[in-house]
């Protein structure tokens, strides 16, 4: 039997010296327990951190895990929101996301920087002796802000030099787990002519040539019930590994080839996130290693079986967390000729190179390297109602295509022309483009059915009451209003106080804008304007006597 192993990446380890030079205290005072693990499937990236619960609450008490000093700060509607990072003398960076608030000191050079600035987000970058911390000091409060859906905090360990999230755990960072990952679904699939089951441990496979094995695991730590992910996969052909999945690390780069990772077809059709333990074409992730595996009467390459004719192979499965709580089954294959059931002629668009098509009055450009893999059949078609279809949400996309839309000669004089992209499902989102004469042009990352729209209409601001707010966790008070656009969404907003730049927040979940009120003003009545503007320029000011 000949074996032959590639670069095995996941053997790399951490640079063992300095990470035993490095151990970071829990960032909060409560008991650890994870709604999220490091590098769990998410919708298009995978988890760049721990979620750690803080009791359904905004404003616990966030500690600095080892000394060092804040080397950025970033404030934002999306994403982590408010975010700090702390970087450590011995190599690394930790990150927390979600805040809602900095302790006092960093929050007042926060606010007059953006003030300074006429920002309302961003990122800033002190100098690294401004703000020296150390040890256990309060540097922040947890919050709810950005791309969060529930109090929590998200907290990083990254290599300062490479940028690359670490997992937190594999520092020291303990959470309470005796129970072993959970094997939720089990399917297989044909590389070649598209074919697909599902099956059970203990079963016998009959299929030849070009088998692929997808696998739906989580795992839950003793103190919640959240259905996390795991943190090691281990499949083996005959005794021999073929497939391994380690998350110890992960590269921004390339965090969007999830979706070669899990298989996409399933999410949508199913809505949960299968493993493949198989590679496609254009899978440049780190977190997975295939070998070779060369007998006379089977095979395994970059992660596909074949067996010969009548041929019984053993394929065994392994998945652990990191406390090395493991879950393992067995299955067999049996080398049987599969009937072909698609014409070889069929359709396809091959993912190495640049790809049009035109459709209507649209033109398609997907760029070389977009597609993970050579994709068959693409539904491709126009619905009626001025509705276009290319690839109905089906096929993930790397990175962004180009879609060039032809104006008639009713639509040319027209302002405020959008575009509708709808998923799978048909839940719908607006992208906004750029016009020259005739022609729009828009870019996304999806595919899907397209129609495009006008939005003619202002977004909607109104003022919530004359008076402020307090501000959790500051010094400072807020000013509330709700501003909303049903089509295009609010895009940008400013604000003014007596003819002065005031910040605002922006909570896009609520549709809630937070103007920061600034504290050296003084008592009595104020003049505020505020500007919203929606994603095609349609423009909202209004006027408020504010009472201090």
């Amino acid at each position: 039997m000949q074996k032959i192993f590639p670069f095995i990446g996941f053997l790399l380890t951490l640079n063992i010296t300095s990470a035993q030079n490095f151990k970071p205290s829990p960032p909060l005072d409560i008991p650890l327990v994870l709604s999220g693990t490091f590098a769990e499937l998410r919708g298009n990236h995978f988890h760049g951190g721990i979620d750690i619960k803080t009791q359904g609450r905004s404003g616990l008490r966030i500690n600095a895990v080892a000394d060092g000093y804040v080397s950025r700060v970033a404030v934002s509607p999306y994403g982590y929101g408010n975010a700090l990072y702390l970087r450590h003398p011995e190599g690394y960076t930790t990150v927390y996301g979600h805040l809602n608030a900095f302790y006092p000191e960093l929050e007042k050079w926060v606010e007059d920087q953006l003030r300074d600035r006429s920002k309302n987000d961003g990122n800033l970058y002190p100098s690294p002796e401004q703000f020296k911390v150390v040890h256990g000091q309060l540097v922040a409060f947890s919050g709810n802000t950005g791309g969060s859906f529930g109090p929590h905090l998200h907290f990083e360990i990254r290599d300062t030099k490479t940028e690359e999230p670490l997992n937190p755990l594999e520092f020291g960072i303990k959470v309470q787990d005796t129970r072993k990952p959970d094997v939720r679904g089990l399917r297989w699939t044909a590389k070649d002519f598209g074919d697909k089951g599902t099956f059970k441990a203990g079963d016998t496979i009959e299929f030849s040539r070009g088998l692929g094995i997808d696998l739906f695991t989580t795992d839950k730590q003793d103190l919640a019930n959240n259905n996390n992910g795991v943190y090691s996969i281990e499949a083996l052909i005959e005794g021999q590994p073929f497939f391994t999945a380690n998350y110890r690390r992960i590269n921004f780069s390339t965090s969007r080839f999830i979706n070669a990772h899990i298989n996409y077809d399933l999410y949508c059709s199913q809505g949960v996130r299968y493993t493949r333990l198989y590679e496609l074409e254009n899978n440049p992730l780190k977190v997975t290693d295939t070998y070779e595996v060369i007998a006379p009467a089977f095979r395994a390459s970059k992660g596909w079986i074949t067996v010969a004719q009548d041929s019984v192979v053993k394929v065994e499965v392994s998945i652990k967390d990191y406390e090395g709580n493991t879950s393992a089954f067995s299955f067999f294959v049996k080398g049987q000729q599969q009937p072909i059931k698609y014409a070889l002629d069929r359709t396809s668009f091959s993912w190495d190179v640049i790809n049009n098509l035109s459709l209507g009055p649209i033109e398609f450009t997907i760029p070389a390297g977009a597609l993970y893999e050579r994709t068959y059949d693409l539904v491709v078609g126009e619905k009626g109602n001025g509705q276009y279809v290319f690839g109905g949400g089906l096929v993930p996309l790397q990175t962004y295509m180009t879609l060039k839309w032809t104006l008639d000669s009713t639509q040319v004089p027209g302002v405020g022309w959008f575009l509708w992209e709808a998923n799978h499902k048909g839940k719908k989102s607006a992208i906004t483009g750029e016009r020259d004469g005739a022609v729009m042009t828009f870019k996304t990352r999806s595919t899907g059915t397209y129609e495009l729209d006008q939005d003619l209409k202002k977004p909607e601001v109104s003022l919530l009451k004359t008076t402020t707010y307090a501000r959790s966790n500051s010094a400072f008070r807020e000013i509330r209003l709700r501003a909303a656009d049903d089509k295009t969404g609010v895009e940008r907003y400013s604000a003014r106080i007596d003819g002065a730049f005031a910040r605002i927040d922006f909570d896009y979940k609520k549709e809630l804008l937070k103007v920061i009120v600034p504290k050296e003003l003084a008592a009595g009545n104020h003049n505020l304007r505020v500007v919203v503007i929606d994603g095609v320029g349609n423009t909202t000011v209004k006027e408020y006597t504010i009472t201090l």
